[in-house]
């Protein structure tokens, strides 16, 4: 839960630790399935991360939602509660 975050166009998933051929592997997963629109983003040399575009946002968020605990629902969001 903690390794991710809303921003304007998706989502984030920080898998820096992650080689360029594990987070392929696993945006191929996310693609076969759950059928989300995922791309690699290169953060810092040889750290890569995954980013859910904006189109698959509401269908993440279903699947992800009930394993959240509430205290951490804002990075779903992209905001903070208040």
């Amino acid at each position: 839960m903690d390794d991710g975050t809303a921003e304007k166009d998706g989502f984030k998933l920080c898998t820096d630790s992650y080689s360029k051929d594990e987070v392929l592997l696993l945006i191929q997963v996310l693609k076969d399935k759950f059928e989300l629109d995922c791309i690699i983003r290169e953060h810092n040399p040889n750290q890569y991360r995954i980013y859910i575009r904006v189109s698959s946002m509401e269908k993440f968020r279903s699947l992800v939602r009930p394993h959240f605990h509430k205290i951490m629902m804002y990075k779903l969001e992209g905001k903070r509660e208040k």
